[in-house]
């Protein structure tokens, strides 16, 4: 008995290692990349992968070290908020009660001409499609939870797995693009078919992966110091990759991915032509030196890169061969909707608040509103701009829920301001942090991609590297 209770105790210290923490950290990023590309709630792999969530959720809470999170949660208590409005929208009201809240009175109406009993509701319209939304949540929880997990060198190399999950999509993009347009690669039944779309089901998507991982490898580059192994190889190495993933942004046909690009390639040459090294201490000597000419060689890496890159986005597009470019500048059925469904989504936000019409129920309430004019065999699933999406399923609530999340990062983009001096390399960091999140929040203006599990996972990762960066500037402990 005494030897089995060694045994199980030895096991659990195996388990819970901050070597173990970090591979289950890759494994549970690896999973959500290859099965959490598409954001639709019948995506056949969401199956496999909440449940999984679920587990590694559990995991991260068996395991956790007292005082590790101390400090940096707070993106987690996000993520718990909108699960407890989703619970509270899925909370069975009264007759008298639901009746009384905007946009159900018609309800209400029907059920009484037909001779029907109203039952007890829950507040959401649409309580399966909200409840699909808190599941949802599971994904960008676990992810949090593990990285808070990570020790401090282990955090470090958080940033470098998002970059590599993203080149494999770029890859496996490339490989879409020469095989057959419904070929074996396409991970997901409905998509963009014979588009790179990578480990996505959507091109935008999988554009706006790019134009982030630009940012990120860019950081990556600037921020190699001299006498780290394979100095020169990563150094290049990163700056090919960049080569890479702009002309397979132009080819997605994207928009978004378009109008991220030159940003994109503004930080990375930024990153690397100013890139910081690790350390802030005053070099002397062979050490100084050394310095020197990396720095040198970054910025004429940066600067050939960039005249490349713009070289060859001219040439795509006077070969015609971007769709991205294509698109931009004309205008489809699509893009003409999008326009036209503006003042529906805004009177539709007026007659459901403050509480929302429930998350997740955008598509069967839009069927309420849909104009006539508008009428078409097929159908819209979400609003493609989840900036008036949200506030339209989660209400007033949801509103002040962003709103804290707001006020909580400008109050640590205030921190890295003051403490610039002390460390710019790591404010550098939360600068990529910041451009990464900013791309993810811009390109939510004409589509949704943090309703896909990937980027979810992204972007929740991003902020708490964001959030360490800043505490670790002001020296507070336990950051990375």
């Amino acid at each position: 008995m005494k030897y089995a209770k060694i045994r199980s105790q030895e096991l659990k210290a195996k388990l819970h290692s901050p070597e173990a923490r970090f591979y289950l950290f890759v494994s549970f990023c690896c999973i959500v990349f290859f099965l959490g590309g598409g954001s639709r709630d019948d995506v056949q792999s969401l199956v496999l992968l909440r449940p999984l969530a679920i587990l590694f959720c559990a995991y991260a809470l068996s395991g956790r070290v007292s005082g590790q999170w101390n400090g940096r949660n707070f993106p987690l208590y996000i993520v718990c908020a909108l699960a407890g409005l989703m619970l509270m929208q899925l909370m069975p009201l009264p007759p008298s009660l639901w009746t009384e809240l905007p946009g159900r009175q018609m309800f209400a109406n029907i059920a009484q001409v037909a001779g029907i009993d109203d039952p007890w509701r829950p507040m959401s319209l649409a309580p399966s499609r909200t409840l699909n939304s808190l599941f949802s949540l599971a994904v960008p929880a676990a992810a949090a939870m593990l990285f808070l997990n990570l020790d401090g060198q282990y955090r470090r190399k958080a940033i470098p797995v998002l970059i590599v999950l993203i080149v494999i999509s770029a890859m496996w993009a490339m490989f879409q693009l020469a095989g057959p347009p419904r070929g074996p690669l396409y991970l997901y039944r409905i998509t963009n078919v014979g588009a790179g779309v990578g480990l996505f089901a959507n091109r935008n998507h999988q554009a706006v992966a790019l134009a982030s991982a630009i940012v990120m490898i860019g950081w990556y580059a600037g921020s190699l110091a001299p006498g780290s192994k394979l100095l020169m190889l990563k150094l290049f190495a990163s700056i090919a990759t960049i080569f890479v993933l702009v002309p397979l942004i132009l080819v997605t046909g994207s928009r978004a991915g378009l109008l991220l690009l030159m940003p994109g390639l503004a930080f990375a040459f930024i990153f690397i032509y100013f890139g910081q090294l690790p350390s802030d201490r005053k070099s002397r000597g062979s050490g100084r030196k050394q310095k020197n000419r990396m720095l040198l060689l970054r910025r004429w890496g940066a600067l050939s890169a960039i005249l490349a890159i713009v070289g060859i986005s001219g040439l795509s597009v006077l070969l015609s061969r971007s769709a991205a470019y294509d698109r931009l500048f004309g205008i489809n059925d699509l893009t003409e909707l999008r326009f036209q469904l503006l003042p529906t989504i805004f009177q539709m936000i007026k007659e459901y608040m403050p509480w929302g019409s429930g998350f997740g129920s955008f598509e069967y309430v839009y069927k309420i509103y849909e104009p006539r004019e508008l009428l078409d065999p097929s159908y819209l699933n979400q609003a493609h701009n989840d900036w008036l999406q949200y506030p339209l399923e989660g209400g007033l609530p949801a509103l002040a829920i962003a709103f804290v999340a707001i006020i909580w990062f400008a109050r640590r983009s205030v921190e890295m301001v003051k403490s610039w001096r002390v460390s710019s390399h790591r404010n550098f960091r939360a600068i990529m942090c910041m451009a990464v999140i900013g791309f993810l929040l811009a390109a939510s203006i004409g589509d949704y991609p943090l309703r896909v599990p990937s980027l979810m996972v992204v972007f929740i990762i991003l902020v708490c590297v964001f959030n360490d960066s800043i505490r670790m500037t002001g020296g507070q402990k336990d950051a990375a």
